[in-house]
């Protein structure tokens, strides 16, 4: 592991280091384990982002396709009324 010198304001860092102590972890320990939480929650947002772009996108395909046979369904359903006369 390599070591990091990180600056933060003294009240956040009285704050980790008593949920540090609630945790039973050391200082370092707490704050890997909070930025590695943190990194996941960003890689699943951004899941979740694309995941939502492609089912937008699947909605706008289904519903051009459905546009585009509407005129088809219509012709062939007059065909058919018209084949049973």
């Amino acid at each position: 592991m390599e070591r990091v010198m990180l600056t933060m304001p003294e009240n956040l860092l009285a704050e980790v280091d008593r949920a540090a102590r609630r945790c039973k972890q050391k200082r370092s320990e707490f704050v890997r384990v909070a930025l590695q939480e943190y990194l996941e929650q960003l890689r699943q947002a951004e899941f979740e982002a694309l995941l939502a772009e492609g089912y937008r996108e699947m909605a706008g395909a289904a519903t051009q396709l459905i546009e585009e046979s509407l005129p088809l369904q219509a012709e062939a359903a007059r065909g058919s009324w018209a084949n049973n006369e």
